[in-house]
């Protein structure tokens, strides 16, 4: 068990109760009018509706706000400003996101990825379908979407867990609308990639009743997409790499050379339904009750026709280098290749793959209750299910033929041209061969989270001491993973011709495709393949395997804030104190199989793990953590805001990283790599601090400029290295499969062995461990500004930067992923009945990954920019036609490895345009 920050709270707090007392030197008369001010501020009403309205309510909360912040309101009810709920969020200063199949998916704050933020929905953190602990956005409907708020700083009375921000995403309430409401919009979307049209519905309705003490609101949507997604990619570049053939002999030393290629054309069906049902009761003035529940579906069923190449240093002919950084610029595979034989082949990859088949609920139940006219109190239960059902149901087959092909990547986006495959012609089917299947490569991931919070506030008879905020917070959290795998290698190597009339190998083009790239090759039925392989007698059958998992988390939190209001001149000074004290015990259960042997395939590059017996494992860790803050906000005049913020905050390991179990990867030829989690890992830890400036100098116009610095410690990192593993059931000659043995690994009478024996095998393996820290500094600037003809202009900018970066000419085992700066530009007009809005968000080139899980290379992202545009006009009070549309310019996603020509992967999402009718009454 370990304690933290106990030691820094007194000497940090002292130097921020110095600031506020040095601002705060004179008398508190009037603090009770600056506290009216403020709360008069927070409860403003906005008649009007639109682009306009939206920006004044997110002024008016981040205005009112103790703590640094930023938001985005729905322009009305069931009008979000896009029509995805992380797309709007990148529109907030300091916020980028990642996407998926060209929809927004997950937030970066202030650099920090997914992990680092805590993500509540109506101030409840919901189960996630990931194998961590990132919120998927896109489970999310919009238009039951009534505003979100991104904290980036913390008060002890906020949820802790969050080192980036906290997301709070509020949802449609029956009280907060009069009356009876009826929303509901129909459009269709469509996909230039795909060519395909979708359709998407939504509908609300909300009633009050008995003079507006009780209400109800029901709210569905269910939305279809017909994706198609254009990539290519290499899997990572391998380094220090001897460049050969049996021709020419040595052509490199130390060179990059990628490990494959592939094509790739990724058709998905996508359908998303969100239920939602609240009732409120308000049986007095001084409680109120809500129960609330909500369902979400989404599934994503994915086609994949590939055309795949599979690189060998020691099989290549001609080639050039980059001198500078060694990586292959050109190259050829075409010395010594014969039919059937194993060698190097042009594959065609039938790949299924039910990538997400997620289920959400939830049901909460929340009691407000006013229990003098100075304490208020607030109960809140609720739990949350998710699941990530996948296991078993992805399959993965190739079909292939021993070909030469010539890899160019000196241009810029790499291409390669595949023999047989000139100027439209295709190779002889019956050069078809044989090779890989398997079914269930995919997890299967389960969450369960039940909340207890009971929140209290007490308001004292003083002009100077204000409030009193405490309360407890408890969480019991359980998230599982297990997958169900089989594979048949039966005909690997291909060395035995395929049933192209019982698979149906046929030639397929794909539309739409890269420019300068083939786009014609072959594909087959996938299923005819399986059905195929279990009539010849080698049916792939997936078992449940020993790499499964499950963690039990228990959170239990205390927290004390306390608000003192006092004036420096005529100027309102607020003062936050706080702490924060949390527990977290962990309890880790996991099924492990040791690898008791590594048998060949008849594929020369793939080998084959045995395993021993499965054993039950099952180890823990608790740790505790108090968290001081301070928040400090001076009222320079009506309408600027100067804020200063101390506070520490964490973020808890990634529930994936806590399996104790080790994970054998699939054997290749100089490559025995592993994975394994550590269940001690404590979560990474941070001081920070804030100062910001917010002017309202007109209406709904801002300009705002904040500066702020993290000291991360407890960096968990992922570290590579060497472990020995004893095999248990071997009776042959020594074999080691390592790149010091790479001739070993080649020898035609090894290959043939009919196991690779030894006493034990060395692994590359990587493992998480805390102990690096990291400072990041960074700044943000905004400007909001409405002119008097209708138009307005939002821009924003983060700069953020790290004393731990990565340096390409060198390996490293710690550098901040997802750092990265951003802007945004927004114009808008809107003039009665018509609005119209064009924005541009910028994600400049960052770290994806410093470990890609192959061979220890980093990737990275590079800079993309994306312009979106939306219009509406209002036919007539209750009726609006709208359109929008996403990536217009139809940019693509780029990874690179270590160096820049070393292109990871490049991905066309393509642009997608939306036309619907929106009726409120």
């Amino acid at each position: 068990m370990s304690t933290k920050g106990i030691a820094t709270f007194g000497k940090r707090t002292t130097i921020a109760l110095a600031i506020a007392g040095a601002l705060g030197s004179v008398n508190g008369v009037s603090a009770a009018e600056a506290e009216t001010q403020a709360n008069e501020q927070t409860i403003e009403v906005i008649a009007v509706k639109g682009i306009r309205s939206s920006l004044k309510n997110s002024m008016a909360d981040k205005k009112s706000a103790s703590v640094v912040s930023d938001g985005i309101s729905a322009e009305d009810l069931g009008k979000f400003p896009d029509l995805n709920v992380a797309e709007s969020l990148q529109r907030i200063t300091g916020v980028s996101i990642d996407r998926s199949g060209g929809e927004g998916q997950a937030v970066t704050v202030r650099g920090f990825g997914p992990q680092f933020n805590t993500v509540l929905v109506n101030g409840r953190q919901l189960a996630t379908d990931s194998a961590g602990r990132e919120f998927n956005f896109d489970i999310l409907a919009a238009d039951q979407i009534t505003g979100a708020n991104v904290y980036k700083t913390s008060s002890a009375s906020m949820q802790e867990g969050g080192i980036g921000g906290t997301v709070d995403v509020t949802t449609a309430r029956p009280f907060d609308y009069s009356g009876f409401q009826l929303v509901g919009s129909v459009k269709g979307m469509y996909e230039s990639l795909s060519e395909e049209v979708s359709p998407s519905v939504s509908g609300l309705i909300s009633n009050t009743f008995n003079d507006e003490t009780m209400g109800v609101l029901l709210a569905v949507s269910h939305q279809e997409r017909q994706v198609q997604i254009n990539q290519i990619n290499t899997a990572g570049w391998r380094g220090g790499q001897t460049i050969s053939n049996s021709r020419d002999g040595v052509l490199f030393t130390n060179a990059y050379i990628p490990r494959n290629w592939d094509q790739i054309v990724d058709q998905q069906d996508r359908t998303r339904t969100n239920g939602s049902l609240v009732f409120q009761y308000a049986p007095s003035d001084d409680v109120s009750i809500t129960l609330d529940g909500f369902i979400s579906k989404f599934e994503v069923d994915s086609e994949v026709t590939d055309l795949a190449s599979w690189f060998e240093p020691d099989r290549v002919g001609n080639a050039t280098i980059d001198p500078a950084t060694g990586t292959l610029l050109t190259f050829s595979q075409d010395v010594g290749l014969h039919q059937g034989s194993g060698d190097p082949a042009t594959d065609f990859v039938s790949h299924t793959r039910n990538s997400r088949d997620v289920t959400n609920s939830g049901v909460g139940l929340n009691v407000k209750w006013d229990i003098t006219d100075q304490l208020k109190a607030n109960f809140d239960v609720s739990n949350s299910n998710a699941e990530n059902d996948r296991a078993g149901r992805d399959r993965f087959n190739v079909v292939g033929m021993t070909n030469s092909y010539e890899f160019d990547g000196s241009g810029g986006t790499p291409t390669v041209i595949h023999g047989g495959f000139e100027n439209g012609n295709l190779p002889d089917a019956g050069l078809s061969r044989l090779h890989y299947n398997e079914k269930g490569n995919q997890f299967t991931d389960e969450d369960e989270i039940t909340e207890f919070k009971a929140d209290f506030e007490y308001s004292p008879d003083s002009l100077v001491f204000t409030k009193a905020k405490f309360g407890l917070y408890r969480q019991e959290r359980e998230k599982s993973s297990y997958q169900i795998f089989g594979s048949q290698c039966q005909f690997c190597g291909y060395g035995t011709p395929a049933p192209n009339e019982a698979i149906n190998f046929r030639p397929y083009t794909a539309n739409n495709y890269f420019s300068g790239l083939i786009d014609t090759f072959y594909t087959y039925d996938g299923d005819a393949m399986v059905d195929y392989l279990a009539a010849e007698g080698y049916p792939i059958t997936p078992t449940l395997q020993n790499n499964r998992y499950t963690i039990n988390e228990d959170v239990s939190s205390l927290y004390m804030n306390f608000t003192f209001v006092y004036d420096v001149g005529d100027m309102p000074l607020t003062v936050d104190l706080g702490a924060r004290y949390s527990t977290t015990d962990v309890e880790v259960s996991a099924v492990q199989s040791y690898i008791s042997d590594v048998v060949p395939t008849s594929d020369a590059t793939l080998f084959q793990n045995i395993y021993g017996p499965a054993t039950n494992i099952t180890q823990g860790t608790t740790y505790s953590n108090l968290l001081p803050s301070v928040n400090v906000k001076l009222d320079l005049q009506d309408d600027m805001v100067l804020r200063f913020a101390m506070y520490d905050s964490l973020t808890r390991p990634t529930m994936s990283q806590l399996s104790p179990a080790t994970n054998f990867n699939e054997p290749r030829r100089q490559n025995l790599t592993a994975s394994g989690g550590n269940p001690s890992l404590e979560p990474f830890r941070s001081e920070n601090w804030d100062i910001s400036y917010e002017w309202y100098y007109d209406d709904a116009s801002i300009f705002s400029f904040a500066f702020f610095s993290k000291e991360v410690d407890d960096f968990i990192v992922t570290l590579t290295g060497d472990e020995t593993y004893q095999m248990t059931d071997r009776t042959g000659p020594d074999f080691n499969c390592s790149t010091a043995n790479s001739d070993l690994c080649s020898d035609p009478v090894v290959g043939t062995t009919e196991e690779l024996n030894g006493q034990s095998e060395q692994y590359t393996v990587t493992r998480p461990r805390n102990g690096e820290s990291a400072r990041i500094t960074g700044y943000e600037v905004a400007l909001t500004h409405i002119f008097d003809n209708g138009f307005g202009v939002t821009a924003n900018a983060t700069v953020v930067d790290s004393n731990v970066t990565v340096d390409a000419n060198s390996t490293q085992s710690f550098a901040l992923e997802g750092l990265g700066n951003s802007q945004n530009l927004i114009v808008f007009y809107e003039q009665d009945n018509f609005q119209a809005r064009v924005a541009f968000n910028n994600r400049e080139g960052f770290l994806r990954q410093l470990d890609n899980g192959f061979n220890g290379e980093p990737i990275n992202t590079e800079t993309f920019g994306q312009w979106d545009i939306s219009a509406s006009y209002d036919i007539t009070e209750h009726v609006s036609v709208f359109v929008e549309g996403i990536n217009i310019t139809e940019e693509e996603l780029v990874q690179t490895g270590r160096f820049a020509n070393q292109i990871y992967s490049v991905e066309d999402n393509g642009s997608r345009y939306s036309l619907g009718v929106r009726g409120k009454f």
